[in-house]
């Protein structure tokens, strides 16, 4: 699961690459904090910073918008797939959408100032206080929602897609009663770089967003107190 998660960031931060070159020239640690607040803001909390979008050649409020929906379908995919929900439906991937949205609203992190390189390259240190909520799913609850969706007696694939489609919905049913025990886990460091490129350019190394990403949401309960 782990490595899947990275794979999406991957994928998910070289699709909108294009657009997320910070611009080149005298960029500041002033800029560089900008930037990278901007970023995670507009990622996560669907929150844009005018001076975010002004610092990224070429992007429009609209392009902002349309990362913020890129990662709430993405991690919402990802969701259902750590629990193991193979067939989800429209409504469930709805559904799912709108919890990871939840979740992202109630995401906790401070930029840190920014320092420069001797390449000319930015370093700014990210501290991540990781969300808490779906390894509060146990096992014994996974497993008689398997049961209850008709697993256990599914053949066929018709079968087995209907009992996933039950079998989802109790397992978003059980997050969201769950969302008053969200907490925190233990903060995490991440240091993302903002690095120079020949035609002076300044763009995210992806390797420090892969793993902003991974522990944005703790799924396995890997940081938790």
């Amino acid at each position: 699961m782990e490595k899947w998660k990275r794979i999406l960031a991957a994928a998910l931060s070289l699709c909108l690459l294009g657009s997320l070159a910070a611009c080149g020239g005298k960029l500041t640690e002033k800029d560089a904090e900008t930037f990278v607040k901007g970023r995670l803001d507009a990622s996560y909390l669907g929150s844009y910073d005018q001076s975010y979008i002004d610092l990224v050649e070429d992007m429009t409020m609209d392009d902002a918008k349309e990362m913020h929906e890129y990662y709430l379908e993405a991690e919402a995919e990802y969701l259902l797939s750590y629990f193991e929900v193979d067939y989800p439906t429209d409504e469930m991937t709805e559904r799912a959408e709108k919890l990871i949205e939840t979740l992202y609203s109630k995401s906790k992190y401070t930029v840190g100032s920014a320092s420069k390189t001797k390449d000319g390259d930015f370093v700014v240190e990210v501290t991540v206080s990781p969300v808490e909520l779906p390894s509060l799913v146990t096992d014994e609850f996974c497993l008689n929602a398997l049961e209850e969706a008709g697993y256990v007696e599914a053949e066929t694939e018709e079968e087995l897609i209907a009992a996933d489609a039950v079998y989802g919905m109790l397992i978003l049913d059980e997050l969201e009663s769950l969302l008053p025990q969200l907490s925190y886990g233990e903060d995490q460091i991440i240091m993302l770089q903002l690095k120079l490129d020949d035609e002076g350019y300044y763009s995210l190394v992806e390797t420090g967003m892969q793993k902003l990403d991974e522990v944005i949401i703790d799924y396995f309960g890997t940081y938790a107190d």
